[in-house]
């Protein structure tokens, strides 16, 4: 039985510890939110690898990177691009997924990183061609139980391109993703989907199992950049990337307003994934763990 004076104390403190709770919480779901991309080390990878990096290149396989992120960043939530794995034959693909069981990572979205694919042809026979190879990308989703996939909606040919077509093909790749457990997803990346308006009409004349990733980099110009992102994001559900460029002398983010990227997405009541990716030439380790602790903060 409570004696007066520690009857009193409890209820002092009982406030501070609900508090504690609930930050604790908050924190908590933070975490649960952030992914990084496995695009932040294409460096690493001499098949994606691009530009000048500043740093002493190696070659690194995918579960590397997988191991360096939950060890050294303190991720394990994984964007996986597709020109990260090693193969699509399934004792590979079922290795992964074994894999993911036994270190505890989460893989939330693959990315297309295809080359020469275009769903947005003009020869019709290529372009059933490309088809076939977006079917069998979801078909790798299905098999690593990812449930979102980036399709890329590929540049016309011409200027005049009917981009119903297109529409279409997504119709199509929609109809066979909800199948199997898949989401179709379209990033402001280029081509068609640089115009932020065309992505909206393609998800909204599609209408089911399609949403968008809200890309915070793949803008031509800040202005373009505000009027671009809210469109983006209203229409996102699973996955926005998160892309930075790194940090300048004074540590603030480079080459534009990341924080208020945040700002659209918290406006935008968006609760799915944030996945980090670092896209400049500096080491990645290091520039992860100081966005993550950014995002960590902004997305309270």
């Amino acid at each position: 039985m409570l004696h007066r004076r520690s009857f009193l104390q409890s209820l002092s403190i009982a406030p501070v510890a609900t508090a504690c709770f609930a930050n604790s919480v908050m924190s908590q779901e933070k975490n649960d939110r952030i992914a990084l991309s496995t695009w932040s080390f294409h460096n690493y990878f001499p098949n994606t690898r691009y530009g000048k990096p500043e740093f002493e290149l190696a070659e690194w396989k995918l579960e590397k990177v997988m191991d360096t992120a939950q060890s050294q960043i303190g991720i394990s939530n994984f964007e996986l691009s597709s020109a990260h794995l090693a193969s699509l034959e399934n004792d590979y693909l079922l290795g992964l997924k074994k894999l993911a069981k036994e270190k505890g990572y989460k893989y939330i979205h693959l990315s297309d990183n295809m080359k020469g694919v275009n769903l947005a042809r003009a020869d019709e026979a290529k372009r059933a061609e490309d088809f076939k190879r977006f079917v069998e990308l979801i078909s790798v989703a299905e098999k690593l139980g990812i449930p979102s996939m980036r399709v890329n909606t590929g540049t016309p040919e011409k200027p005049d391109w009917d981009i119903a077509t297109t529409i279409g093909q997504y119709k199509k790749l929609a109809a066979i993703g909800k199948d199997k457990g898949v989401e179709i997803i379209i990033e402001n990346h280029f081509g068609i989907s640089a115009d932020p308006m065309k992505v909206a009409r393609i998800i909204e004349e599609v209408g089911e199992n399609i949403s968008s990733c809200p890309d915070f980099g793949l803008f031509k110009s800040e202005q373009e950049r505000t009027a671009g992102l809210p469109t983006m994001f209203k229409h996102a559900k699973r996955v926005c990337s998160a892309k930075f460029h790194g940090f300048d002398d004074q540590g603030k983010p480079k080459d534009f307003d990341l924080e208020n990227c945040y700002k659209v997405l918290k406006a935008s009541n968006y609760k799915g994934w944030v996945s980090l990716e670092y896209e400049g030439p500096k080491e990645p380790i290091a520039m992860l763990i100081k966005m993550k602790s950014l995002a960590q903060k902004w997305l309270v």
